[in-house]
């Protein structure tokens, strides 16, 4: 078991649970004397609406975020791409949007960074079973001095503060995916499935190439509006990649093939028994 796995093993038997009424005592700003410290040899995994919002805030496509501030980890047991931040090449290892005054990119900071001091666990997640039973813990950091002095808060009103509520709005689609029956139950996605979920999660800029420089428009039927909103609306063609996932690799029906496609496939599938 690795260190990753290990760890979620402690949180669900070890840490307190926390409901959203519980409070806590937390600060972080300037005046914390650990201000920061916390920003630096830390693995933040990146969701797709993480990527959307720091690309866009940088101004730069989500391929060159990728190639420049994102890494890949891969493990033998993993069965989908994740994406974390990649840390400074300095000694300290510090998160390249970080100064002394603070996160550089703070209103568009990820989900992670929004969430600390409090983690999120799931029993689903790690043991498959049909029950979420989701709940929060704090990550009681010894080195954090931002404890018991600041100011208090119910787990409730630090997610609303701090933006997370959105930020689950925006990743439910993606949740859905990535715990989807298909994957309880034991499958896996072939090497072409798993570039897909790659492209749609991760490189929303080459996905849009793909919708609209391929056949895709030519053999699925969608909705005019639709198509005028993913041209140049990010999240809309986020939440239209996580439809088209949902077809690709679940085989649900979240998209329409145009009639004519269907009649092709048949007269060749006819043509071919004939032979």
């Amino acid at each position: 078991m690795d260190e990753m796995n290990q760890f979620k093993e402690k949180v669900l038997n070890e840490y307190p649970r926390l409901g959203l009424q519980d409070s806590f005592h937390f600060s972080c700003h300037i005046g914390v004397p650990c201000f920061t410290q916390c920003c630096a040899d830390v693995t933040i995994f990146l969701t797709p609406y993480d990527i959307l919002r720091l690309k866009q805030r940088l101004g730069i496509t989500s391929q060159e975020f990728l190639e420049q501030h994102t890494l890949s980890p891969f493990t033998k047991d993993q069965r989908l791409p994740v994406i974390v931040l990649r840390m400074g090449e300095d000694e300290h290892k510090r998160c390249p949007f970080v100064s002394e005054n603070g996160c550089r990119v703070y209103e568009d900071r990820p989900w992670a960074c929004r969430m600390y001091p409090l983690g999120l666990a799931s029993p689903r997640e790690s043991d498959g079973s049909d029950d979420s039973g989701e709940f929060y813990f704090l990550m009681r950091d010894p080195d954090c001095q931002g404890w018991d002095a600041g100011r208090q808060y119910t787990v409730a009103e630090w997610l609303d503060e701090q933006e997370v509520i959105l930020y689950n709005r925006m990743g439910e689609s993606f949740q859905q995916i990535t715990l989807h029956d298909f994957f309880q139950k034991g499958n896996s996605l072939s090497p072409e499935q798993i570039e897909m979920f790659y492209l749609v999660c991760y490189n929303i800029d080459k996905f849009r190439v793909f919708v609209f420089e391929s056949t895709f428009l030519k053999r699925f039927d969608v909705d005019a509006q639709i198509v005028e909103r993913i041209r140049s609306d990010d999240m809309a063609l986020l939440e239209f990649g996580m439809q088209w996932l949902r077809f690709c690799l679940f085989s649900e029906q979240t998209m329409t093939i145009r009639e004519e496609v269907v009649q092709g496939v048949r007269r060749a599938a006819g043509m071919d028994r004939m032979k």
